[in-house]
């Protein structure tokens, strides 16, 4: 399988490279980036909807307030550890059931890409483990492990290299092939 569709000119221009379990173009740095805010968004209705729910529920009695009055202290909607769990779990079990189910977030889907393991197919467990341990760490560093990928020959962020995992552009055309 060809390692380059295009070679590095004389003015830097940046390298397409393929995957090369699949042939397919690697995906860049804004489209990345594009899918990661389509998620984000997601993520967010998931974080936030039954937090309101409950919020609601749990404090109905409180709701009898006069017209002037003042709430000065406002109750925490759960104790601080339960809103870190809870946030963590969803953000984890969003991403790992996704990877592991077909390669791809709803964001992914969106923009056409998808997650193939360095030897082709889905990710393991273990790869969307170390993603999502080292893609936070990617973003929070000012995004450099995202902007890697314009230095990377194989255009491939940290977390991908952590992972062993290449992210994909998906043909515009008709079907592609999807996991088996």
């Amino acid at each position: 399988m060809p390692k380059s569709t295009k070679k590095r000119s004389s003015t830097n221009t940046l390298a397409t490279t393929n995957s090369p379990a699949t042939g397919l173009p690697a995906a860049g740095v804004f489209r990345r980036l594009a899918a990661l805010v389509y998620d984000a968004f997601l993520l967010f209705g998931l974080l936030v909807v039954p937090l309101l729910l409950w919020t609601a529920w749990s404090h109905r009695q409180d709701a009898q307030l006069r017209n002037d009055a003042v709430v000065h202290e406002i109750a925490p909607i759960a104790p601080p550890a339960f809103m870190l769990f809870y946030s963590i779990a969803i953000v984890v079990g969003f991403y790992s059931y996704f990877w592991r189910k077909n390669g791809q977030t709803l964001g992914m889907q969106a923009w056409r890409l998808r997650l193939d393991s360095a030897a082709g197919g889905r990710p393991s467990w273990k790869q969307c483990g170390l993603r999502l341990l080292v893609g936070p760490l990617s973003l929070a560093l000012g995004g450099m492990g995202y902007w890697w990928i314009l230095l990377d020959r194989e255009r491939r962020s940290w977390h991908d290299r952590a992972s062993g995992t290449h992210v994909v552009v998906l043909p515009k055309q008709g079907k592609h092939k999807n996991y088996a």
